[in-house]
């Protein structure tokens, strides 16, 4: 992986702290062992396999506290799989990579949508387009609270 294909400087669909994270100078491994896993609840990993444990972090952990997030080593995570062309996939589609359903959120994200009247379209990617539907909801609330001073109690109801 060049990593200087994926500099945030390349542009805002490159996460500044996925970058931070692979080039952190003290853990200087991470450029050359870092894969991208998703475990069986669908959550994202990245790191290196050592036997059936990961050493490394979730995603999601990377993309918030960057460099400053640390690796650790995972035991017993459930149907660990590697995320076939990850890295190819981030360098063509950015952050779109890891949210192809175009539901979360990212810092930075203003960049991410061309919004024309009621569509926009990822200027990440280039791949996606969105409509924006309106609805109206009608909430009806109900509670009880305590009456108010001067009702009279006839047998077992009140009355005014």
């Amino acid at each position: 992986m060049d990593l200087t294909r994926i500099e945030p400087s390349n542009g805002a669909k490159y996460s500044p702290n996925l970058h931070g994270w692979l080039t952190n100078p003290r853990k200087k491994h991470r450029r050359m062992t870092s894969r991208v896993y998703r475990d069986r609840d669908g959550t994202l990993w990245i790191g290196m396999l050592d036997g059936k444990n990961l050493v490394g972090q979730k995603l999601m952990s990377v993309l918030v506290a960057g460099a400053q997030a640390d690796s650790a080593c995972w035991v017993n995570l459930k149907g660990l799989a590697e995320v076939e062309n990850f890295w190819r996939d981030y360098e063509q589609d950015g952050r779109c990579a890891i949210d192809r359903e175009h539901k979360g959120h990212f810092i930075g994200d203003e960049s991410r949508w061309r919004v024309s009247g009621s569509e926009r379209g990822c200027m990440w990617c280039g791949r996606h387009r969105q409509i924006l539907r309106r609805w109206a909801e009608v909430v009806v609330r109900e509670q009880w609270e305590a009456a108010p001073e001067g009702m009279m109690q006839t047998g077992s109801w009140y009355s005014i």
